[in-house]
Order: C-alpha cells, then structure tokens, then sequence
C-alpha cells in the first residue's frame, strides 16, 4: 500500500488539487491537468483511468463509485453524492469492505449527529447504495447498512400564506415574480424551472420530463393549459428588457440561470425582504412546490401535478394544510 495522504482525501487515487486546478498524477510522476471543477475532473479522470481495477478498500470502492455511478445521476444528486463522499472517505477509505460492520457504522452516525444529524440519514443511503454495487462487484455478499437505524427526521411542514407570498412578489423583480406564478401553477422543481424552454409548450400545454425522475422511470408530465397558464407564459415572454433566448428564465447572456446562481439571486432577495420588514419569516424556495402541493383541494390531483410515484411522498412532504374533517355530530 502507498503512502497514506496527507491532504485531499475525499479525492480518487493519484488525484490532487493544486493551485484550484485537478491534476492526475500517472505512474511517470507527470502531472495531468484534468480542470478546475470537481465533476469536470472526475469525469476527464474516469476517462484517462481505469476503474476496473480490484478493489481492495472502502477507498476504492468510493472511487468507483464516484467515477462511475454517481455521474449518471441528476446535478443535485451528484453534488451531494459528492460531498456525502468527502465524509465517507475521511471515515472509512482505509477500511476493508469486508469489516464495515453495523456498528462501526452506528460510531460513524453517532460522530456526525453531533453536528448534522439529518444530513448522515443522507450519508448513509449513499454508503448503502455504495455496498449494493459492492454486492454486484463481487467484492463483499451482504450490505452492513440494511439493518442500520436512521436517525428520525421530521418533515418540514412551513406553509407559505397567501398574503406572505404576494407580499414578496410585490418586492421583487417581476421576473422572479413570475418564476413564482408559474411554480404555483406547474408545481414544478427549480431544476425543472430554470432548465424550462418556450418548445416544451404546445397546442396541448407543457409537456415535460421531470429530472429527478427521468432516469427512472423516463414518464413525461402533460401540464394542461389553462387561462391562467396561458396568461403567465405570456407575461414572460413579454418582459420588459428580456434577453432573446431559448430559456423562459435566463441570464443577460440567454443561458438559464445555475442552481447556486439562482439560490444567490434567492438568498439576496428573501434577505432584503427580511430586513424591510416585507415579510416576517424566512421561507425557501422549495416551500412554493409545497404550497403548489397544498392549495390543491384533492390529494390524488397534487399527487399526479408534481408527479410523484407514490401518494405517500406528496402526504407526508407536500400537504401542508390542516386535514379538514366534519364532527361526529
């Protein structure tokens, strides 16, 4: 075995960061720039390494995961299968798959719930996924974590008022505003939204393909038109100053807008609304599919608009509202 690293341990063998730049040091010692993000790195190095090699710990398991299952997955699957592994890495890559038992797991656990407690729920699914392969490849026959014991998590259950949400329309930029009317109209995720383009509608409405379930099961959503649709699609169109582009949401430049681009646009805007006294509790982006979610009077219509396999999913994280019932008398 090499020397044990002495610094970026969450990155593949022979990987390093020097300067901002990713390099691939080959066997020669010559140093090969592989780029200057991660996903951009990890990528240029699956091409130019072999991941077929044996694996002999949990380090290399993470590198072959990472270089050839976490890619296939959407971009916020992959950025946080990412940093999931940095955690995973620093705890287990000189371990032997074969003696990562449910209790050296549950050390792990408890270690990491001092500080995130929701977030190694998320660690640990990734690390299950990690041995599921690990069964395929041949390198172990059972998953440690099948029986391991997540930690309890509480659904978020922030509901958006009327009032709060026309409130901060009010404020911000009619373009962001509009974001809003038509997340509340679709229900649809921001990587959906921001992704959207005007020849996704037709005579019959929106039809699209969400990414989170794209690989999966590859359905597509028909969003029917309605006035109200009709009406908002319009507006964005006809914004005032709006740059020609393919995007319904997009930079001066044409191209949609990133996730962190966004989430800093969103930040900056919820922050100032905070600090005028517009609104007087925080509430995240995300909330408004919640809301879309909610205001639906019937749980199967929500279920099918923000298209979800399972009621289930949509009861527990999206129907925010007190159930409504009548009394016994």
């Amino acid at each position: 075995m090499g020397r044990k690293r002495k610094s970026g341990s969450h990155l593949p063998e022979r990987m390093y960061l020097h300067k901002g730049t990713y390099y691939l040091v080959d066997k020669d010692n010559k140093w090969i720039n592989l780029g200057k993000t991660l996903p951009q790195a990890l990528a240029e190095y699956h091409n130019l390494s072999s991941f077929e090699r044996n694996i002999g710990t949990m380090g290399d398991l993470i590198d072959r995961y990472m270089i050839e299952i976490a890619p296939t997955k959407s971009v916020a699957s992959y950025k946080s299968d990412v940093s999931a592994a940095k955690f995973l890495r620093a705890a287990f890559h000189e371990m032997l798959p074969k003696n990562v038992t449910p209790q050296a797991i549950y050390q792990y656990m408890d270690y990491r719930s001092q500080t995130a407690p929701v977030r190694v729920n998320r660690e640990i699914a990734l690390l299950s996924h990690m041995f599921k392969k690990a069964i395929r490849w041949g390198v172990v026959n059972a998953n440690p974590c099948h029986d391991v014991e997540r930690n309890p998590e509480k659904p978020r259950d922030r509901y958006v008022k009327d009032d709060e949400l026309i409130a901060f329309q009010e404020f911000i930029p009619k373009w962001l505003s509009l974001y809003l009317d038509l997340k509340i109209l679709t229900g649809l995720r921001q990587t959906d939204l921001l992704k959207l383009r005007f020849d996704a509608f037709n005579d019959d409405g929106l039809l699209i393909r969400m990414s989170k379930t794209q690989r999966s099961t590859n359905k597509q959503l028909l969003i029917e038109w309605t006035g109200e649709l009709r009406k908002t699609v319009e507006a964005i169109k006809g914004l005032e100053g709006k740059i020609k582009s393919l995007y319904l949401f997009s930079t001066r430049k044409g191209q949609p807008y990133t996730p962190d681009g966004f989430r800093s646009i969103w930040h900056r805007w919820m922050t100032n609304a905070l600090d005028k006294k517009i609104l007087e509790e925080r509430f995240q982006e995300r909330d408004i599919r919640a809301k879309a979610g909610s205001d639906i009077s019937s749980e199967e219509h929500a279920t099918q608009l923000l298209g979800h396999e399972s009621g289930k999913t949509t009861a527990r994280h999206y129907r925010r509202l007190p159930t409504r019932v009548k009394p016994s008398k």
